[in-house]
């Protein structure tokens, strides 16, 4: 399996395998704390070999700076059908939050786990603004 993407965004929208990202970033600027940030994508795309058709588990978890989880981890299932002639097979995640709450500024994570196994994290940078 590969990560062809892996961002965290405004927007994101999967439309018949075609994946679109709007706005990425990894900074939020807030005045005070808590905050809360009103709305923001992760959006994902997976690609897997012929070899690895099956069912799949991810999780994605939210952690602060000491790896404590901000919020319940996102979890399912995936299905990867078998590939013709070698081909492989490319999966969009589209995972998106509403008001997202922050208690202090400092470092929090985005990250990816595959049946069980970390795979990838994102930086998200919460900043006191002036």
């Amino acid at each position: 399996m590969e990560i062809e993407i892996f961002t965290l965004c405004d927007f994101a929208q999967d439309n018949n395998s075609k994946l679109t990202v709007v706005g990425t970033f990894d900074s939020i600027h807030a005045k005070q704390f808590p905050a809360q940030h009103p709305a923001c994508t992760v959006a994902c795309r997976l690609r897997f070999s012929d070899k690895e058709a099956g069912d799949h588990d991810f999780k994605l978890r939210m952690t602060d700076a000491a790896g404590k989880e901000t919020i319940q981890p996102i979890e399912g299932n995936i299905n990867i059908p078998a590939a013709a002639n070698g081909r492989v097979v490319t999966i969009n995640l589209v995972i998106n939050f509403n008001q997202l709450q922050f208690t202090k500024p400092g470092r929090y994570s985005f990250e990816l786990y595959i049946d069980g196994d970390w795979k990838s994290g994102l930086p998200l940078f919460l900043n006191q603004a002036v």
